[in-house]
């Protein structure tokens, strides 16, 4: 009620589709929830079933992606080659770098097994495919949604292909690891319900319209899970060095500014339009989370989990106090100037 008294949607909009919105609004209220609730009551979930759901819940929120992309969707982003694939290409160049430029400062403030541990995390964070949450982040601020689906969408499909060979080129040195594995659990984990989703929403598009509404609050109400499952994991190890969460604020801080920095300048360099670097901002900048959590827990330990429940919660405060609302004054002040010289004119 709250959100409807301060949004004031359409009063013909059903209950379902309210409550949908309100969550898929402010995931960033969510995601600390789940936080809270992980670090609070970690006894209680850790010995829950939430922590052993996290590789369904991906499997959930990878799914609800392919419903929303079907054929036609496909085949636009084979129309704009260049364009897609400088997008992907920059999303596996830049965060990357920058993720294994600060896992080494993290190498030197923690000395030791933490400090590998944490620099493990943050690489694993920094190869992971672009997050879900860029697409509607790009839809709010008025951005090329086309582009953002398409560089999302293949990002995701390419990542278990990707992903464990750039690990093993950067993190290999700091500790042992199972690309194989890896490869594996994301192929089942993404790829396989990516694909499925969108077959059948090609399949059966009027069924998908029915529910597209609550797609996204569907994929935030996982995250959250996941992140609880995944606190409550790491939250023992915490408690013993609490301080560490000072520290990684910032690197994840640094990480996201550049990411979105990046993702927002370097494409004026090939030429791209405003809407096309609103979107390629995000598609850098916002890491697939939930993903990097579960092959940190899954193949490594709680505590490497760590960067990407951190980043999770700073990648969304950022966007949504920060690039949301200056890319949304920018073009509102242009439509302004629009309208005043069409009235000038006329």
């Amino acid at each position: 009620f709250a959100y409807i008294d301060i949004k004031k949607p359409p009063p013909t909009l059903p209950l379902p589709v309210n409550i949908s919105n309100y969550i898929a609004s402010d995931p960033s209220l969510f995601l600390m929830i789940g936080v809270l609730f992980g670090y609070l009551f970690y006894p209680s979930v850790e010995k829950s079933i939430v922590p052993n759901l996290g590789p369904y819940l991906l499997m959930l929120i990878m799914f609800s992606m392919g419903l929303a992309i079907n054929f036609q969707d496909w085949k636009r982003m084979a129309q704009r080659p260049k364009v897609v694939g400088i997008g992907v290409l920059m999303r596996w160049l830049c965060m990357p770098l920058v993720a294994f430029l600060l896992s080494l400062v993290l190498i030197q403030l923690f000395p030791g097994p933490t400090g590998k541990t944490l620099a493990v995390g943050l690489i694993i964070l920094g190869t992971t495919p672009t997050g879900g949450g860029s697409n509607a982040l790009t839809m709010i601020s008025r951005g090329d949604l086309a582009l953002s689906v398409s560089v999302t969408s293949i990002n995701t499909i390419i990542a278990p292909f990707i992903q464990p060979i750039l690990i093993l080129w950067l993190a290999g040195s700091i500790t042992n690891l199972n690309a194989s594995a890896i490869f594996q659990d994301l192929l089942r984990m993404v790829v396989v319900p990516v694909v499925a989703g969108s077959i059948l929403g090609s399949i059966f598009p009027k069924f998908v319209s029915k529910i597209k509404f609550s797609l996204g609050s569907i994929s935030v109400i996982c995250l959250t899970f996941i992140i609880m499952g995944t606190m409550s994991k790491g939250t023992s190890t915490l408690i013993k060095q609490l301080y560490i969460l000072l520290y990684l604020v910032v690197v994840c801080v640094l990480q996201a500014m550049s990411g979105l920095l990046l993702g927002y300048f370097l494409p004026k360099l090939f030429g791209f339009t405003y809407k096309q670097r609103k979107a390629l901002c995000f598609e850098v900048g916002v890491e697939n989370a939930a993903m990097a959590m579960l092959v940190a827990v899954r193949h490594f330990s709680p505590l490497t989990a760590l960067p990407s429940i951190v980043y999770g919660k700073i990648q969304y405060i950022i966007t949504s106090t920060i690039f949301v609302p200056r890319f949304q004054r920018i073009e509102d002040e242009e439509v302004t100037k629009t309208t005043s010289a069409e009235r000038v004119g006329t």
